[in-house]
C-alpha cells in the first residue's frame, strides 16, 4: 500500500491534471527509507483499488476449485472437539450388524448407516422427502432391523443344539399328532403403525387339549364338563381355555398351565355331597323301556 504524503487541493481554477500529479510524491509504508534517500527516478506503484482479492472473489475461486482452501481455527474449536461425530459415520461396512442392533428398538438416525428418507412434500419433484435425522415418522413405526438374515441365522444356530428333529412318523401319519401331542398353544403377534411396539392383544393365550388325553374317570369327565361350561366341545372332545388376565404373555402361559392342572385335580376329587346325586342331576337323560 502507498501513502499519500502531500495534501492535494483541487480547485475549479486548476490548470491541468498533469500539474497536480507532478506535485504529488508517494511513499511506501513498508519501507524505512528517509526522504533524503529517495530517488526521483524510482518507480513506485499507486494502487487505485486494494492490492488484494476481495472476499467474493476468493469465495468464488474456492467454490469453482481454483483457489486454495484456507483452514481457519474457529472460536468454538474446543466445543466441536468434545462432540463426537455420528456413530453411523464411523462404522465399518463389514461389521457384525447383530451386535449393533441386537433387539427390537425405536429407530435411531445416528446408528443406522443408511440414507433413509420418509415423509411427504408438497412438491416431491423439487424437494425430496425428509431425511432420517429428526424424522418422527421413522420413530413412530416399528422396524425389523434386528431381524436381518444374518441375525436370524445366528439365532437359529444358537438354539439348534437344544432342538430335536421332528418325528418322521408324524409327518407320514398326521392322525398321530392329536394322540401324541394333545396340547396346543395358540397366540398372535401384531404389527401396526404406532408409537409403541407393544400390543395388548398379543398377551392372549389359547390352550386346546383333548379331554380324552387327560385320562379321567366317567365321574371326573362329567365334573370337568360342569366346571368348564361352554369351553368344552362335545363333538370334537376339545377343551379350550383362553387367558388374558395377566399383563404379559409369559404370565398368561403359566396361568393357563395352572388352570389345566387345577381343573384336572378338582375333577378327580369326590366330595361327600356328591354321593347325594340322583338321576335328575345327571347331564344325560336315560330312557328305560318298561316292557
Amino acid at each position: 500500500m502507498l501513502q499519500l504524503k502531500s495534501c492535494i487541493s483541487i480547485n475549479k481554477s486548476s490548470s491541468s491534471l498533469i500539474n497536480i500529479l507532478q506535485s504529488i510524491r508517494f511513499q511506501s509504508t513498508l519501507s524505512n527509507v528517509n526522504d533524503n534517500q529517495l530517488d526521483d527516478n524510482e518507480f513506485r506503484e499507486c494502487f487505485v483499488k486494494p492490492n488484494r482479492k476481495l472476499r467474493a472473489q476468493t469465495m468464488l475461486e474456492r467454490m469453482t476449485g481454483r483457489g486454495d482452501e484456507v483452514k481457519r481455527i474457529r472460536y468454538d474449536l474446543k466445543e466441536r472437539i468434545k462432540k463426537r461425530s455420528p456413530r453411523s459415520e464411523e462404522m465399518d461396512p463389514n461389521q457384525d450388524w447383530s451386535s449393533v442392533w441386537p433387539a427390537a428398538q425405536s429407530f435411531k438416525a445416528s446408528v443406522v448407516p443408511l440414507p433413509i428418507r420418509m415423509g411427504t412434500r408438497p412438491d416431491p419433484a423439487r424437494r425430496p422427502p425428509p431425511s432420517k435425522f429428526g424424522n418422527l415418522e421413522l420413530v413412530k413405526i416399528p422396524n425389523f432391523l434386528h431381524l436381518t438374515p444374518g441375525a436370524v441365522e445366528k439365532h437359529c444356530d444358537a438354539i439348534k443344539k437344544f432342538c430335536t428333529p421332528f418325528p418322521k412318523e408324524l409327518k407320514e401319519d398326521p392322525s398321530l399328532v392329536s394322540k401324541l401331542l394333545p396340547l396346543s398353544i395358540e397366540y398372535s403377534d401384531y404389527i401396526h403403525q404406532g408409537p409403541s411396539l407393544r400390543d395388548p392383544r398379543a398377551k392372549k393365550i389359547a390352550y386346546k387339549v383333548k379331554v380324552e388325553s387327560l385320562k379321567l374317570s366317567p365321574h371326573g369327565k362329567e365334573k370337568l364338563m360342569r366346571l368348564v361350561g361352554n369351553r368344552y366341545d362335545t363333538e370334537t372332545d376339545i377343551l379350550t381355555i383362553e387367558t388374558e388376565r395377566c399383563y404379559t404373555r409369559k404370565q398368561n402361559l403359566d396361568y393357563g398351565i395352572y388352570l389345566l392342572t387345577v381343573l384336572r385335580n378338582e375333577a378327580e376329587k369326590v366330595e361327600a355331597w356328591e354321593n347325594l346325586k340322583g338321576p335328575e342331576d345327571s347331564m344325560e337323560a336315560k330312557f328305560v323301556d318298561i316292557k
